[in-house]
């Protein structure tokens, strides 16, 4: 049995997290949790003593009135979210958790007391702003993703794009701890890293409150529960044929009169609690009123509305008693619900944006008894329905609400529905196909599967007449649908690819003939919590497999005891004994995980056959694993284990697609490749590495796979650049071990971040290089002057060093309104800290696993990055400290513009400002001044090159003319030069992305090679620019009219253009660089200067030629030594 043990070592420890999270990773630390803990967020009063949020809610407090009227149209904002969660977290940890003695054997003895590691404090931190309407907000409108870390020191974060993920990371933080007998509150799974997003944008549970009567407090009980297990809707089904309990002040008698009891009535203000409650739990309540069937109960208060009503056998009239459905063609009944929709709807604008206007189960024979129709032809009715359902619609929209609708107006009257209508779906997976097929968004909720009232019998009582017949007296719905049954619903079933955005989401759905108040809790969950793991996480793991019952059931059992905690009288799943043995069980199956995965991989019929085999093994070895085998047994664990891995991984990466041809190494974990990277980078080889890696083991093939103790893929092919970039660019992105390398460095700037971080870059940076900017040429003017003079006065000059110290000058004095001045003093701290730090952090990013090994410290990187903010911060101050009417005349393009002012406009986040300044500045220096280093080396040794530019110069600016925007524009042998120069040396030759998601590249794979290759999450793939835009393949054949593509020929522009994604110097796609036509006008004015000032340049170097060094940006490997003609004298 030591073997199951060591086994167990390689097994993650499983967390039971419900829904269970998109990415989970937890260990075996103890940490305890204060009860002091401060949860640090910037909102008003968040973690400070006082009264709570929790407590202030109440809809009768003068805070409550205030914040619903300071609001505006929406009742809850993201401020109120977080602080109603933050209060709730701290209530569910310290006050509503559970001792878990039901998921350990008997002898199980809970943590000791000892709380050297403890949470004090919980940053929370909101990396997006808030859209207005965060809490009313349409399907897929905000992001709802979370990340969660807890470190074995006590460390916690939160982040999110949004308060709605603020809120889910929080309800999952609760999810991790558990109370002690003695006292106290703990998780034993430190460390802790979760990333997690839904699966579907609408998830929710369907509560019936007209077929019994259901309290606030009742209703409010189940929003918490389904808030709780991360569901983001509450449709309340309010009105049907047995009563109108709800408050409608413009028709005072409805609701008395069509309710079971005159007191048993939503007012105004239970209405608005209920709704408000929701919201602060980021659930939109959406109210169904069910019409035109299911409208009996209108009769007590207006019964010249309803036809046929309570008519007998009521089974041909009507689904369930009493019959009555609203008249047709009544102008009375478009008045009543002109003034229900006027009066109802404004009152669930503000916590919603969807109002579902029913349409179930109309029967078409009640209308055969309504003098405004007497017909039950479809010819007849279909338009009149028409007419009633775009009324009703229109007034939703006009409130500005989105209507639902039941799938029978759709599949069963053939209406045209607006083409914002949600389609509700609860009878058939074809209905739901259908719908999509119509281009209707969808929800589902199969009453096979998502009925949460079936298989309690027959609520209708026979006479004992007919009663045998109807023997053993079944519901139409039956069996009772277990949470095994609702949990092995897939949404998706028979839905074609091309159309599952269209489904965004379901509901499950509870129908309370049989369900009152005293049985709803054990009605729904945790039953619902089987339908919100579903909607959340999928009910299918990774490898689109279901998830078997054996991991699902302890998690459900533990989801179950927290909702007992929290007042949720929610049913047991099992009994206590199968809880432990399940949960025992499941730890037994981690460690037998990886004999199943070969097993599924094979293919195998019998898995019990494997399991035997497996249990042989440690018949055999068992009495030999003593202390002296643990060494042996532990290697031999670990070769299973890898052999198992590598069989299973390919068994996913064929599922998705064919296998690059791979470059074999001759150590393990790719060692040797390592070695060849390093040692190729060292001598400035790195392209002829790649170059030789593909002729030799690709075949000419421009993608292979290599293995660093990961799969890694190398292309420099442009149809997989291209998807990396373009066409996939949801399946890519840099990834979090490169955010996280780069951090120090660049922080959360544009070039380290993926997602709604990534795009909250984009949009703050990319209007500061609009054409206003880029046509301000005197940002270069006075500092291409001190160039001009340095190279007068300093005839032998590495270009090189000179063109960074330039840039770094020009590019200072854009974003900060000040330049450096490093070509007047060289020896500035910041220019020589920001060299440091970029030397550093680019030996960090090339040694890719030895990154650990690089002395960080003792190359002066922490302290270079200390001289760097401390410069920046210097600048930011200044900026903050501004009065915003100073500010905005900062941002005028004629009153002294500056970066820095520009973007501190639009924030005063400290940390977001310098992230930006620092990479902007990152990309400004270094990308124009190698492309101008290697510019002047070309020209150095190309004469007539340079008489051909002097000759253009001279004819659209002339010699003494400072060169304008449109001068450059208009210069057409200086763009081909430059277009050379970027095809020859692209600014970033080698990149690499990471893939988010299991995903393919579209071409590489298989014998031929032109197959898609399978491409698994976590996958990094390099590319490189550098080799793709040198591949003679991609070029006309070598020719008088087109030299070879190694040859620097700026005339191949003239009649030339290259084929799509086969030129990308500044990458593609969404994240093409912004800042790329700021680059090249820098580079054009400053290349113009030159040839104005000086008549030619020499070379000085002799024959040699300058090698490749690939550092964050393609350079130089020597000094570029040249020497300006001036007055016909270099």
């Amino acid at each position: 049995m030591q073997l199951i043990a060591l086994l167990s070592l390689f097994s993650v420890q499983a967390s039971a997290i419900w829904p269970i999270p998109l990415y989970l990773k937890t260990g075996n630390t103890v940490i305890w949790i204060s009860e002091d803990v401060q949860f640090n967020w910037p909102g008003v009063g968040a973690g400070k003593a006082g009264s709570s949020f929790l407590e202030q809610w109440n809809p009768f407090s003068s805070y409550y009135q205030r914040r619903d009227t300071e609001g505006g149209s929406n009742g809850v904002t993201g401020d109120d979210i977080i602080l109603f969660a933050i209060d709730q977290t701290r209530n569910t940890i310290f006050k509503e958790s559970f001792v878990p003695w039901k998921f350990h054997p008997r002898e199980w003895q809970e943590p000791g007391q000892s709380r050297s590691s403890q949470i004090r404090s919980v940053d929370i931190k909101l990396l997006a702003q808030d859209p207005e309407d965060v809490a009313k907000s349409l399907a897929g409108t905000v992001d709802e993703s979370y990340s969660l870390v807890v470190t074995e020191d006590g460390g916690v974060e939160i982040a999110a794009n949004s308060s709605i993920g603020i809120r889910h990371g929080l309800n999952t933080f609760t999810q991790l701890f558990y109370q002690h007998t003695q006292g106290g509150s703990y998780t034993p799974l430190a460390p802790i890293e979760i990333y997690d997003a839904p699966k579907f944008l609408h998830r929710g549970i369907n509560m019936d409150v007209a077929r019994q009567w259901f309290s606030a407090a009742d209703i409010e009980r189940q929003i918490d529960a389904a808030a709780y297990n991360k569901m983001n809707r509450f449709h309340l089904h309010v009105t049907d044929s047995q009563s109108w309990p709800l408050h409608i002040p413009s028709l005072p008698e409805l609701a008395p009169k069509g309710a079971y009891r005159p007191d048993l009535v939503y007012s105004v203000e239970d209405f608005r609690s209920i709704q408000r409650r929701a919201a602060l739990q980021g659930v939109q309540l959406v109210t169904e009123i069910d019409m035109p069937g299911h409208t009996s109960s209108i009769h007590h208060s207006y019964p010249d509305l309803i036809a046929a009503f309570n008519i007998q056998p009521w089974t041909s009239w009507a689904a369930e008693p009493p019959s009555g459905t609203l008249k047709l063609n009544s102008t009375a009944v478009y008045d009543f619900l002109e003034t229900l929709f006027n009066d109802l709807l404004p009152r669930v604008y503000p916590y919603t944006s969807y109002f579902h206007t029913g349409g179930d189960e109309v029967n078409r024979l009640a209308y055969t008894i309504d003098e405004t129709v007497e017909s039950s032809s479809d010819t007849v009715l279909r338009p009149l329905m028409q007419r009633f359902v775009d009324r009703n619609h229109d007034q939703v929209r006009k409130l500005g609400l989105t209507p639902i609708v039941w799938e029978e107006m759709l599949s069963d009257w053939n209406l045209t529905l607006g083409a914002d209508v949600i389609v509700q779906s609860w009878r058939s997976d074809d209905a739901v196909l259908k719908i999509v097929e119509s281009g209707h968004k969808a929800l589902v909720g199969n009453y096979k599967r998502w009925y949460l009232d079936c298989g309690k019998g027959t609520w209708i009582d026979y006479p004992s007449s007919s009663a045998n017949s109807h023997y053993p007296f079944y519901d139409y719905c039956a069996p009772f649908h277990n949470w095994r049954m609702v949990y092995d619903y897939d949404p998706l079933a028979n839905i074609p690819d091309d159309k599952h955005d269209l489904v965004i989401g379901g509901e499950a759905h509870m129908w309370a003939e049989q369900t009152d108040p005293i049985n709803i809790d054990a009605s729904i969950w945790p039953r619902g919590s089987a339908v919100a793991e579903v909607l959340w996480s999928g009910s299918k793991d990774e490898n689109g497999n279901n998830r078997s019952q054996t991991d699902v059931s302890p998690r459900l059992s533990e989801m179950r005891e927290r909702l007992v905690a929290r007042g949720v009288r929610a049913e047991p799943i099992q009994s206590a004994l199968c809880v432990r043995t399940s949960h025992r069980r499941n730890q037994v199956r981690q460690s037998l995980l990886l004999l199943e995965e070969v097993s599924a991989y094979l293919q195998l019929r019998s898995r019990e056959r494997v399991v035997c085999t497996f249990t042989k093994m440690l018949e055999v070895l068992g009495p030999y694993m003593g202390p002296l085998y643990i060494v042996p047994g532990f290697i031999l664990a670990y070769v299973v284990y890898k052999i198992g891995v590598n069989l299973y991984l390919d068994a996913r990466i064929r599922r998705l697609g064919a296998r690059a041809p791979i470059r074999r190494g001759w150590v393990p974990f790719g060692v040797d490749l390592l070695y060849d990277a390093v040692t190729y980078n060292m001598r400035n080889e790195t392209y002829n590495m790649w170059l030789g890696m593909f002729q030799k083991w690709g075949k000419g093939n421009y993608t292979v796979e290599a293995g660093i103790g990961i799969r890694v893929i190398l292309t420099a092919e442009p149809e997989n650049v291209k998807a990396i970039l373009a066409s996939q660019f949801k399946d890519y992105g840099k990834g979090e071990n490169f955010r996280r390398d780069w951090h120090p460095f660049l922080g959360n700037g544009i070039f380290t971040t993926d997602g709604q971080l990534w795009h909250n870059s984009r949009q703050l940076i990319r209007p500061q290089f609009i054409k206003d900017r880029l046509s301000d040429l005197d940002i270069f003017e006075q500092h291409v002057q001190v160039l001009i003079q340095e190279l007068k006065t300093n005839p032998n000059v590495d270009m090189m060093d000179l063109f960074f110290r330039y840039t770094l000058d020009a590019a200072t004095h854009f974003l900060l309104g000040r330049s450096v001045d490093s070509m007047i003093n060289p020896q500035t701290e910041f220019a020589d800290a920001f060299y440091n730090a970029q030397r550093v952090q680019s030996l960090i990013a090339r040694v890719g696993p030895a990154k650990v090994f690089v002395p960080r410290k003792r190359m002066g990187f922490f302290k270079s990055l200390d001289s760097i903010n401390k410069f920046v911060n210097v600048y930011i101050e200044e900026a903050l400290a501004l009065p915003p009417d100073e500010l905005e005349k900062k941002t005028n393009h004629d009153q002294g513009y500056t970066f820095l002012h520009a973007i501190a406009s639009h924030t005063r986040d400290r940390a977001i400002l310098r992230d930006q300044l620092v990479s902007v500045l990152l990309a400004g220096r270094d990308t124009t001044a190698c492309t101008l280093t290697w510019t002047i080396y070309h020209l150095s040794k190309s004469p007539q090159t340079v008489a051909k530019l002097r000759d253009e110069i001279i004819t659209t600016v002339g010699l003494e003319n400072t060169p304008t925007y449109q001068h450059l524009k208009d210069m057409k042998y200086l763009q081909h030069i430059l277009n050379e120069i970027l095809r020859l040396y692209p600014v970033v030759p080698f990149n690499v992305r990471l893939a988010l998601t299991d995903t393919t590249l579209p071409t590489g794979g298989g014998p031929d090679g032109k197959q898609p290759i399978g491409i698994l999450k976590d996958t990094p793939i390099g590319y490189s620019t550098l080799v793709m835009q040198r591949r003679p393949d991609l070029y006309p054949p070598p020719s008088a009219g087109f030299p070879p593509v190694t040859e620097f020929v700026p005339e191949r522009w003239d009649n030339w253009t290259p084929k799509a994604w086969t030129y990308i110097p500044f990458n593609g796609g969404p994240r093409i660089c912004i800042g790329q036509q700021f680059a090249l006008t820098e580079m054009a004015y400053t290349i113009v200067r030159l040839f104005q000032s000086f008549e030619g340049v020499e070379n000085r170097m002799g024959s040699e030629i300058p090698g490749l060094h690939a550092d964050i940006v393609l350079q130089p490997a020597s000094a570029i030594k040249v020497a300006f003609k001036y007055n016909g004298k270099a």
